[in-house]
């Protein structure tokens, strides 16, 4: 990905030397090949979608991004009617990028699954008196027995796909080394992963309980182009892309942690509640560098909950949701 946008990013340097051609109306082009959009006022960001394919642009601006790692010039702004207009490069790259017998789509091709802690690190303990006998369950053992049957049952049901642990045993990957594993993964055009971490949950109140998926707050930035990898001569662009990329990541892991959640529901909302869907900046999650969410599968502090989170039958159940909704989310973006 670094070649391609140092490369990109030359070509970018080199055509905004050449003065634009003429404007042209953007809104008949999103009608006639059929792309979704959105617009971000705040941070002046504009986004043009079909079939897991995108194009991001800031207004006024002489660049855009094609689905997060191709960077093209061309530009668009208001006329004085405060419609979109765009010059002759952006719209020929529009017609390129989603052509009007395009067929193929980014599929997601990798899910890595996160069972956390492990090993030395028991994770959150709960330590109970059930029919009158001492029970002591840890987060470790239970995020690792439904990491498995996730694994289990992604790697059947998509055969030609990359199903990748972080863990599959008793032991203890840093955080550092988690992350690193995801983000050491090559994909290829139109190819995209997903980053799952799994965990349980705990509380000082006994009677708190439910389940929730977290993601990374959408005002949280990583350095998710390494202005290095860009050409000097067109580094000052780096930050926007970046804020661009960064939201594409946002709206992908909100719409992946929903159907997650959704799927859970579905499968043990009658004994467990939904505590809904929540934003916090989770080291595994936020150095992970793609679409990503943490779910708390329940709070083992919690006599009653512990002891279904302890039992075979309801973590099938439970991790069936979480397939369910992870498939939903695949094929969303085509298989």
């Amino acid at each position: 990905m670094g070649k391609r946008i140092a490369a990109a990013a030359l070509l970018f340097f080199l055509c905004a030397l050449i003065p634009a051609a003429g404007q042209q109306a953007l809104k008949p082009e999103i009608e006639n090949l059929g792309l979704s959009f959105r617009w971000d006022p705040y941070l002046g960001i504009g986004v043009l979608e079909r079939g897991g394919h995108s194009l991001r642009f800031g207004l006024d601006g002489s660049y855009y991004l094609l689905d997060g790692n191709e960077i093209g010039s061309g530009s668009v702004t208001r006329n004085k009617e405060g419609s979109l207009v765009a010059d002759q490069p952006f719209i020929t790259a529009l017609r390129e990028h989603f052509p009007v017998s395009d067929v193929s789509a980014v599929s997601v091709t990798t899910i890595i699954i996160d069972p956390g802690h492990g090993g030395k690190d028991p994770g959150a303990v709960g330590r109970h008196t059930i029919d009158g006998k001492p029970y002591v369950i840890k987060e470790k053992d239970i995020v690792l027995e439904v990491a498995k049957e996730l694994y289990s049952m992604l790697s059947k049901n998509y055969p030609e796909k990359r199903i990748m642990l972080t863990r599959n045993d008793d032991v203890y990957p840093t955080l550092e080394e988690r992350t690193e594993i995801a983000n050491s993964v090559e994909l290829g055009e139109n190819e995209a992963m997903v980053f799952i971490s799994i965990h349980a949950n705990a509380s000082f109140n006994s009677k708190a309980s439910g389940f929730e998926v977290w993601y990374l707050p959408p005002d949280y930035r990583r350095e998710l182009i390494d202005p290095e990898s860009i050409d000097p001569n067109a580094r000052e662009v780096a930050p926007i892309l970046n804020t661009m990329l960064e939201e594409e990541y946002t709206v992908e892991s909100i719409l992946l942690a929903r159907s997650v959640s959704a799927g859970m529901e579905q499968m043990i909302g009658d004994k467990s509640e939904n505590r809904g869907l929540k934003e916090e900046s989770w080291f595994v999650v936020r150095n992970a560098k793609m679409p990503s969410v943490l779910i708390e599968l329940g709070f083992v502090t919690n006599p009653e909950e512990a002891r279904s989170l302890g039992d075979a039958g309801y973590l099938k159940k439970l991790t069936q949701g979480i397939y369910n909704g992870v498939v939903g989310f695949i094929n969303r973006f085509g298989e």
